[in-house]
């Protein structure tokens, strides 16, 4: 069986897979700063600026994503080991137990959804 090498991380308190490729640096929790006139968020991190997607409360740590072709970095999560482990259909199979993928591209949908959902609330809101 393949090996797929990568990041497990735990969100909500289920463990899931991010993969390598994915996955490009997990660093202390910097300053984040919350866009005023929007839901999203942003951090200097190397000397760029790079969106913030929470996808749950802030924890010490941040992780450093590439994903489709962008530089996104995701709070909220707690790293729980790096490694090397079977694929599964869908993620890594960890001591005979099947670890998913993280959706990132699901958490990104989420993400949009709700900040169009807080931008229509706070044009509602204007007179």
């Amino acid at each position: 069986m393949a090996q797929r090498a990568g990041l497990l991380v735990r969100h909500d308190g289920q463990l899931s897979f991010l993969p390598a490729s994915v996955a490009r640096f997990l660093l202390p929790l910097p300053r984040l700063t919350k866009i005023p006139w929007d839901s999203a968020q942003m951090a200097l991190v190397g000397g760029e600026v790079v969106a913030v997607l929470a996808l749950g409360e802030p924890r010490s740590e941040l992780l450093l994503c590439e994903f489709e072709g962008k530089t996104v970095a995701l709070s909220g999560l707690s790293a729980d080991r790096v490694g090397f482990w079977p694929a599964s259909e869908s993620g890594v199979s960890v001591d005979g137990v099947h670890v998913p993928a993280l959706d990132l591209r699901a958490a990104l949908e989420q993400f949009r959804s709700d900040r169009a959902s807080a931008q229509e609330g706070a044009q509602e809101d204007t007179p």
